[in-house]
C-alpha cells in the first residue's frame, strides 16, 4: 500500500475524516459522441448479448 493510502486509512481510523464510497457516475446524464454512439451500436449487433454483458462485468469489476 502506498503511503497516501496508509495515511488516507489512519486519517479515518483517527476520526479526522469520514470514509466515503466511491461515487458512480449518472449514465443517464452522461454524454457521447456519435463516433462512441455507433460504436456501441455495432457492438450490440455484432456479439451476442452473453458476451457483452461479461464484458461489462469486467469493466465494472476493474473500476472498483
Amino acid at each position: 500500500m502506498s503511503d497516501s493510502v496508509k495515511k488516507y486509512y489512519e486519517m479515518v481510523e483517527d476520526g479526522l475524516i469520514e470514509e466515503k464510497e466511491p461515487t458512480r457516475p449518472n449514465l443517464n446524464n452522461y454524454i457521447v459522441s456519435e463516433g462512441a454512439k455507433q460504436e456501441a451500436y455495432t457492438i450490440l449487433v455484432k456479439y451476442k448479448e452473453e458476451s457483452i454483458l461479461e464484458a461489462a462485468r469486467i469493466l465494472k469489476s476493474g473500476r472498483q
